[in-house]
């Protein structure tokens, strides 16, 4: 069941904070944006904006809400990771 009035309470972001990656763009994850936005950090939006259906084809699922100034990485989750983490020699 999915609640669309779901409310995630007011986050603190670090004074030091530089970005929020976040995983797919959901109504939740939208609020956090929102309030990321505000407070200055930069906000890269993580979702492949679509998925295969079971023939193999695309379905184009492109997100509603990214704003201005947000970077959007059309990948899965997984590649995204996996390559952030390359990027950062953390592997």
């Amino acid at each position: 069941m999915r609640r669309y009035d779901q409310r995630i309470p007011p986050v603190t972001f670090h004074p030091d904070a530089k970005a929020l990656v976040v995983i797919g763009l959901h109504a939740d994850r939208r609020w956090v944006a929102k309030r990321a936005r505000e407070a200055g950090p930069k906000v890269f939006l993580v979702d492949p904006e679509g998925f295969p259906r079971p023939d193999g084809s695309w379905f184009e699922y492109p997100l509603e809400a990214p704003q201005s100034g947000d970077v959007v990485v059309r990948q899965t989750a997984a590649a995204a990771v996996s390559e952030l983490e390359r990027l950062l020699n953390l592997a």
